[in-house]
């Protein structure tokens, strides 16, 4: 360790290194004295900004201190006005809410029925196609297009002519027509 500190040293009389001494003690006296001043303009500035502050909210304290929440007497009037008012139509605002909800229940209700009704109705409509069909069978009828029977018609008064007109030969025609009307109810 004495070799480190004499390293330094090493050379150097007792004056030379008494004058080094002092300039290196004057400059850290010099850096001590500005770091001092720095501190203490670093502490005023701390200060004026405390007190600033301090005002600040004092300021803050007192205007919100003086600040007062109230309603004024005209606004009271006004207020009990509409408290007579709404006490006044209470009775119709309660009456309409009442028209209001019992025509919605009476819309749903007649939908609901309505529904109903119909899918009745065409249940009904089924069942009495079905009863007539059943007896328009029974009694041994049936339902043919419009266009047939009118064909069909057609066709019986063309034979009935020609019969009128030729009845010797529709004996052979009349002959026939018995004999295909035996075998077929025979063959029920």
């Amino acid at each position: 360790m004495e070799e480190n500190q004499n390293f330094g040293t090493e050379g150097l009389n007792s004056m030379e290194l008494m004058d080094q001494l002092k300039i290196k003690t004057e400059s850290l006296y010099k850096e001590f004295q500005s770091l001092s001043s720095g501190v203490s303009i670093m502490d005023e500035k701390l200060k004026r900004t405390e007190y600033f502050v301090e005002q600040n909210l004092k300021e803050l304290k007192e205007k919100v201190g003086n600040v007062k929440v109230g309603i004024s007497p005209e606004d009271l009037r006004q207020l009990e006005t509409y408290k007579d008012y709404f006490n006044h139509y209470k009775p119709l605002l309660y009456v309409s809410l009442f028209v209001i909800l019992s025509g919605w229940g009476l819309g749903i209700f007649s939908a609901l029925s309505g529904v109903k009704w119909y899918k009745e109705s065409v249940r009904t409509k089924q069942e009495i196609r079905t009863d007539v069909l059943q007896e328009i069978k029974t009694q041994g009828n049936m339902i043919i297009d419009t266009q047939t029977f009118l064909n069909y018609r057609e066709q019986s008064e063309a034979l009935k002519a020609w019969q009128k007109s030729n009845p010797k030969e529709s004996e052979s025609f009349t002959n026939y027509f018995k004999q295909y009307q035996k075998l077929n109810k025979e063959k029920k």
